[in-house]
């Protein structure tokens, strides 16, 4: 898959009166940043003249502009002469405001940088409201861990943003019936993230091209699925194996040819009734691929699954959340085995039928399709998901148990829940969700990202979901203000 690396421009404005060596500082600033660079993985772009006027200002905007930078800081060296900002505020990209502290606390005044941060904040926020600019702040030294923590929470949200602006959608099928409430506008999705997504793809198209796979092709890769997992031979029948193999080598090419970062795939009902057959393994073995693939074709899981992948450089996988254990507060997450296998706890990936696709043949189960059949490994986990028209964005954490056995097909018990950051118990949890109308399908990736989640909802003018404390009487979804 394509490696996204996020560009940041550096430029620094200084006094002509102030008695510090604020140019000074610029220089050792951007060689620290260029440091940093190397360490945290981004391109730097420097404008190596400090900013003094306005035109100095543009000149800036300009080679922003042409660096296609994803982040413009502004180091105030000093404090600058206010009209800098009006030209370069509204630059292409993201803007961050950078100051730091004064060399000393008493005598004359050295730099005065914070208030410089302050003062083109406001110019921002109050001169130019009506552009709606948004910017964040940082405060130190490169080195220090308050920059520092800002700095790279900034880096991954962005990261993400940038995903989404180049990232590619194939949904393969259409959405799967009876899903209606993970209906969506895909000229919304462009408008709000710059993605492209090409519905016209059918499961027809797909399994044609899992019969052309060539016989060899797929006695390798069974292989290699052994190799991946514990293949439960007693259960799955040979042929469905094999077809979960064809639809694999397919999809996995299919997104190749047509440079796809994520596959929206009907899994059902319409491979069962194109093919014969349930895709979970295959949907699975794509995740673990890095290439983001939900359930029931639900483009807007796609899309969520894009971001926590960009956010921890992991793989994400998508759930239901289906029960809840009062007797230890936690809840449990599953689908019916597309997890990758990266999440699977010390037992592994067994390869089996599917449980509940299939029928009785006598007294026996024959599933159709094959199954990632695993327990979630412990560790902490972001849970997400957006609303329809994408500016309402869900987010619980918690922490995966370790040895509490789940269901069949992909599933974790998880506690230590959290809303946004906030303890939630099951009462509150479940009210939050059905009032606030969230949508059943939760993206989750490990690690806690409240933060990047939060950030990443900053830049692109997504609402965060607040807790709804539960109420005994029936209540309304919150009105925005």
């Amino acid at each position: 898959m394509k490696t996204t690396i996020v560009r940041v421009g550096l430029a620094g404005a200084v006094h002509p009166n102030m008695p510090g060596d604020d140019t000074g500082l610029y220089s050792r600033i951007a060689a620290s940043l260029e440091a940093l660079s190397q360490s945290e993985d981004f391109e730097l772009r420097v404008f190596r003249d400090p900013i003094r006027s306005e035109s100095d200002g543009a000149a800036a905007r300009s080679f922003m502009d042409l660096n296609q930078v994803d982040l413009t800081l502004l180091f105030n060296a000093s404090l600058p002469f206010g009209r800098i900002i009006l030209p370069l505020a509204r630059v292409k990209s993201a803007i961050g405001l950078w100051s730091v502290q004064e060399p000393t606390s008493s005598g004359v005044l050295q730099l005065n940088s914070f208030c410089g941060t302050n003062m083109l904040g406001s110019i921002i926020a109050n001169y130019l409201r009506e552009h709606d600019i948004r910017f964040k702040w940082f405060y130190g030294m490169p080195e220090e861990a308050a920059f520092l923590e800002r700095f790279r929470i900034t880096l991954r949200a962005l990261k993400a943003v940038k995903v989404l602006k180049t990232a590619r959608i194939g949904q393969i099928g259409g959405l799967a019936n009876g899903f209606e409430n993970l209906y969506f506008d895909e000229r919304v999705l462009e408008k709000k993230f710059g993605t492209y997504l090409q519905t016209r793809h059918t499961v027809e198209e797909i399994v044609e091209r899992a019969k052309a796979v060539p016989d060899a092709a797929v006695k390798d890769d069974v292989e290699v699925l052994g190799k991946a997992g514990k293949i439960e031979t007693g259960r799955l029948a040979a042929e469905q194996l094999e077809r979960s193999s064809r639809v694999y080598l397919a999809l996995r090419d299919f997104a190749r040819e047509n440079d796809y970062s994520s596959l929206a795939v009907s899994c059902w009902s319409r491979f069962q009734e194109a093919y014969g057959i349930a895709v979970c393994a295959a949907m699975s073995r794509l995740n673990e691929d890095g290439i983001a693939t939900p359930c029931e074709a639900d483009v807007v899981s796609a899309v969520t699954m894009l971001i926590l992948n960009a956010l921890n450089g992991q793989k994400s996988s998508l759930n239901d959340l289906v029960a809840f254990d009062r007797s230890d507060d936690s809840i449990n997450l599953w689908h019916c085995g597309v997890a990758p296998a990266c999440w699977s706890d010390e037992r592994g990936v067994v390869w089996d039928n599917h449980f509940n696709i299939g029928e009785h043949q006598g007294c026996t189960w024959c599933g159709k399709g094959v199954v990632a059949d695993m327990g979630f490994k412990k560790g902490p986990i972001t849970v997400s998901c957006m609303n329809n028209d994408f500016d309402d964005l869900f987010i619980l954490t918690g922490e995966i148990l370790d040895g509490k056995k789940g269901y069949a097909g992909s599933s974790g018990w998880v506690g230590k829940l959290e809303i946004d950051g906030s303890p939630v118990g099951h009462d509150a949890l479940m009210n939050t969700l059905v009032v606030q109308r969230v949508n059943h399908h939760y993206a989750a990736a490990f690690g806690n990202l409240t933060n990047e989640l939060n950030e990443f909802a900053a830049w692109t003018g997504l609402n965060v979901i607040g807790k709804v404390p539960y109420k005994p009487y029936m209540q309304n979804k919150p009105r925005r203000l």
